[in-house]
Order: structure tokens, then C-alpha cells, then sequence
């Protein structure tokens, strides 16, 4: 698809400037009709969505929405904190340095309390294994898991143990920038002993980073690194840098989109975070979206801040052979699977069927009516 210096404004929605970065007669890898139909359920909020071609790393869809339509692109250039969507990189950390196991079990009693401080969970089955945990998503679960990590005697020191934790997060590709096509993109923050100690004046440990367990805290990553955190699970390991060229003759696609990049999970810690992410669509926190065309693999996210929580949600499909990778979030859109969960279903219906029921469609035109006024401090 050919696309002038006019269409990649109207498509991706972004600056000029950032524009300019791109030659002029470059093919995107831009779906049209997914970004249509992602455009269209994004009016009247403030978010974005973003999908990915696993296989390849290239962007089918890349919307960017606020009201107030100002000039920054928030698929790349704003970091929030991931919420619940992050205890899929903490299962894959978790298990890869087996110090949990598939059948590892925490209590939780709507929530738990450690050292005074009580964080609260939604109610379900407990004691959860970590597939179930995933599924459920159970706050008990991973805050526990993570402060009891960070504390681990197979460590020398709650210093070693977070710097080994971030060099995970970092070959996920969080906490730093992918390197995408696209300008303004922002790292995030996944942080090291070094950060810890500049931000809590040298008195930090366990019980005061356990937020980072469930992806509150310490944490923050953008919509296109978590999209990119789905594709790698999907991958079962690996993923491509995030492009939105498409390369020509003319401008051959760099040579640094080419190249996949391999994270250090274990084959088998993904395994069992792809069951976890598969129970919570069959009969976890996104049950709604299960369908019976194609097994969708996915996780919410309730990402707590200033107002109403912010709506995310990350996930693939299909299960085996996946195509499509996709991120929404949804500022001050409650519960994930209230809105970010939902659109995200019908972004992967459309990629992998190239069209949509027709109930489908009422569900679009419901979503495109819908306004979500975001937080005004």
C-alpha cells in the first residue's frame, strides 16, 4: 500500500515532524480497515491500540485518541503503569528462574496483608496454582510471589536479586526503547537497585516494591511494549522490532527490523504463562470474549491512578500459529475486561477473519458512541 506523507498523518496520527522521519513513498504495513475500525471505537476517549504481526514485528494498526487532540502519540510516547497485564512478564520471570513452579500456590482471602499494609483482590477460588492465578488474576498471588522473590535466599542480596529481575524485564523489551519507526518514543520504567535506592533514599525492600508484583508501583511501560510483550509470548520467546515501514525496492526495510530478538524465558515458563493467559479468556477475568472460531489468549488490566482505573488489555490469536498481537488501553476505562478487553476482541476478530459479525458491528457502533471523559487534575 502505497501512502503519501498526507496518509501516514491520517492513518497513524502522528506529527509532521515525526512524519518527515519516514520516506515519503514508503510502504506502511498499516491495515486500513484496522485502523479504521480501531479509529472508530477510540472516538470519544483518550488511549490507544495498538496490533502487531508477531511473525514479523510489523504494526497493523496504531490508533492514538485523546479529545483534546493534542500532538503527542500515546501508542509510544506515554508510559502507565501496565496494572495486570504485567503478571505475565512476572510468570515468565517467576518460572524461568524456578523459584515458583506450575503448581505453586498462594492464599487469598479478597486480597492479603503483609507487614500492616493490605492490598485487595476481586473474590475467587483460593488457593490459586499460577495458571489459575494468571486467569484470575489474583493481586494476592504475585504481589506475594514478588516480594518473597526479591527476598530469596538464592540470592546474595535484594540488590542481586531486582538487577536479575530487570535484565528480564529488559529482554522483554520493557524499560527501554524498541527502536520503532515511528518518533517520540518513550522507555518506560522498569526499575533496578540503582533506581530503588535514588527513589527511596536507600531504604527500600520487599514489602515496599510488592505494588510491582501486579503491575502498580515502581512500573510503567507504554501501549506498543505491551503489545510487543504479547507478540513474544506468542513467539514463544522471541520478537522482531516493532516497524511500521514496510520496506521497498527503493528503501529496503533496515536491517535491524530483521533480526529477532530472544528473551531469557524458558520454553516452558511461557508454556505455562500461555495456559494462564488462555484460562483467563475460557473462564477467568475476560471469559466474555472467548470464541469458539479461534482461541484468544489475553490479560486484563485495572491500572489504578488520578480518577476512574485505567482499562488495558494484552493478548493474542490464535493460540497455535498466532497472527495478530494486540494492546489497549483505554484512560479512566475501568475494569479491563469492562472496555479494553472487548475491543481488543473485535481488533482480532477483524485481522483474522477480515470482517466482522454483524453483532459485531452493533458492538463497534456501540463503542463508537461511547465517551469516557479522562481524569482533568
Amino acid at each position: 500500500m502505497k501512502v503519501t506523507l498526507i496518509g501516514i498523518l491520517l492513518l497513524v496520527g502522528i506529527s509532521r515532524a515525526e512524519a518527515q522521519l519516514l520516506p515519503t513513498d514508503s510502504a506502511l504495513t498499516i491495515d486500513p480497515k484496522l485502523q479504521q475500525l480501531g479509529e472508530r471505537m477510540m472516538r470519544g476517549k483518550q488511549g490507544s491500540i495498538v496490533a502487531i504481526e508477531p511473525a514479523t514485528g510489523a504494526i497493523r494498526c496504531m490508533v492514538s485518541a485523546s479529545p483534546g487532540r493534542d500532538s503527542v502519540n500515546r501508542a509510544v510516547g506515554m508510559a502507565y503503569s501496565p496494572g495486570s497485564t504485567f503478571k505475565v512478564a512476572q510468570s515468565m520471570v517467576m518460572l524461568s528462574e524456578r523459584f515458583l513452579t506450575p503448581a505453586t500456590r498462594y492464599g487469598c482471602n479478597r486480597g492479603f496483608t503483609r507487614a500492616g499494609i493490605h492490598i485487595g483482590c476481586h473474590p475467587h477460588h483460593s488457593p490459586q496454582a499460577l495458571v489459575g492465578a494468571i486467569g484470575n488474576s489474583c493481586n494476592a498471588y504475585f504481589c506475594s510471589a514478588f516480594a518473597d522473590l526479591i527476598s530469596s535466599a538464592r540470592y546474595r542480596s535484594r540488590h542481586q536479586a531486582i538487577n536479575r529481575w530487570h535484565a528480564y524485564m529488559q529482554s522483554f523489551g520493557l524499560g527501554r526503547t524498541l527502536g520503532v519507526d515511528v518518533a517520540g518514543e518513550v522507555e518506560g520504567i522498569m526499575p533496578d537497585s540503582t533506581y530503588l535506592a535514588r527513589t527511596h533514599h536507600g531504604a527500600w525492600g520487599p514489602t515496599a516494591i510488592m505494588w510491582v508484583g501486579m503491575g502498580q508501583g515502581e512500573v510503567t511501560a507504554t501501549p506498543l511494549q505491551l503489545c510487543n510483550l504479547a507478540a513474544l509470548i506468542a513467539n514463544r520467546g522471541y520478537y522482531f522490532t516493532p516497524h511500521i515501514q514496510r520496506g521497498t525496492e527503493e528503501h529496503p526495510l533496515p536491517a535491524r527490523f530483521l533480526v529477532g530478538h530472544q528473551s531469557m524465558a524458558t520454553p516452558e515458563s511461557i508454556e505455562t504463562t500461555i495456559q494462564g493467559m488462555r484460562a483467563a479468556v475460557v473462564s477467568g477475568t475476560c471469559s466474555s470474549i472467548n470464541r469458539a472460531a479461534y482461541k484468544i489468549c489475553g490479560k486484563t488490566g485495572t491500572a489504578e491512578n488520578e480518577g476512574a482505573d485505567h482499562s488495558l488489555f494484552i493478548g493474542f490469536a490464535p493460540m497455535e500459529n498466532p497472527r495478530i498481537a494486540v494492546a489497549v488501553m483505554v484512560e479512566n476505562g475501568g475494569f479491563g475486561a469492562d472496555m479494553a478487553a472487548p475491543v481488543a476482541s473485535l481488533i482480532i476478530e477483524q485481522a483474522l477473519t477480515g470482517k466482522l459479525r454483524e453483532f459485531s458491528e452493533y458492538q463497534v457502533a456501540c463503542w463508537e458512541s461511547e465517551t469516557v471523559v479522562p481524569y482533568q487534575p
